[in-house]
């Protein structure tokens, strides 16, 4: 089952400003080791979580759609009933944006996206065919069907003071309408003035696409943003809990540098989790 990645995240879940005061440091001349030990432990958390942390799109190749078919094996593992459903990894799943396969003929088609349902309220989301419909019959053939969706916990955001939006950066998030209820984030900084992090704020009004205004209250007036925000803001949030296990993975790296071992306890230990961050990047044959 390739999972391949499309897009990539926009921006490091850890913000390189909250890496450096979380190892004590304050200048900013180690800031490209820090940033080499954030992405590492990203992958690794990801790895580890199967999850994605900043927004991202993949592409899920696919031998043929879940369930028997014209090669006669059943493919893929069930979530749970029905066992014709795509699971979608490494979420939260953001949305779907496309489901194609080879024709008989093996021309790529579009499967129209009223053909079948996409279930977010899982810890993995799972698509199948509406009430009444089934699977399209693809070419018989390794790498017939796709599937593309965007994932992850947080996106980052621009702020414009003037114009009193926030705009999606590389525009992976669900769409969002008036009225919608949106959280934000920060790491190495403070979000937009007067935006506050843990606050339900609504969707005001949609300038164009992937770019909103806020209000404090649902059909209240858009919120007056006094500046641009500091370090790296979020729509969304990556779980504290895999902020703090990153931070204190990123300070071993930082602090031990080559080394692989450690001092505990009176004596030299391999530090555990080094040869752990080769776990993203192993080829594995089904």
């Amino acid at each position: 089952m390739p999972l391949q990645t499309l897009i990539g995240p926009a921006a490091r879940p850890i913000d390189v400003i909250e890496a450096r005061n979380h190892v004590r440091q304050d200048l900013t001349a180690d800031d490209t080791v820090l940033d080499m030990a954030i992405r590492a432990t990203t992958s690794f958390a990801q790895a580890e979580c199967l999850r994605t942390l900043v927004a991202t799109r993949y592409r899920l190749v696919l031998d043929s759609f879940p369930g028997p078919s014209l090669m006669g094996v059943p493919w893929g593992r069930s979530y749970s009933l029905p066992g014709h459903a795509i699971c979608l990894e490494y979420g939260p799943v953001l949305a779907v944006k496309w489901v194609k396969y080879l024709d008989m003929a093996g021309t790529q088609q579009t499967m129209p996206a009223t053909d079948y349902a996409v279930d977010l309220t899982g810890p993995v989301a799972r698509i199948t065919p509406v009430f009444g419909k089934i699977w399209p019959i693809p070419l018989p053939q390794i790498g017939a069907v796709e599937v593309v969706y965007d994932a992850g916990d947080a996106s980052p955001i621009a702020a414009d003071a003037a114009a009193n939006t926030i705009t999606i950066k590389g525009g992976l998030w669900k769409t969002l309408a008036v009225g919608d209820t949106v959280r934000l984030s920060n790491s190495g900084g403070a979000l937009p003035a007067p935006l506050q992090p843990d606050t339900d704020y609504f969707v005001q009004s949609v300038p164009a696409a992937g770019v909103y205004t806020l209000a404090a209250a649902s059909g209240g007036a858009a919120i007056d943003l006094t500046d641009t925000g500091s370090g790296t803001s979020f729509i969304g949030a990556v779980p504290e809990g895999i902020k703090t296990w990153q931070k204190m993975r990123l300070a071993s790296l930082y602090d031990l540098r080559s080394d692989v071992t450690a001092l505990a306890r009176g004596r030299l230990e391999s530090v555990p989790f080094v040869d752990r961050l080769l776990d993203p990047w192993r080829l594995v044959l089904a």
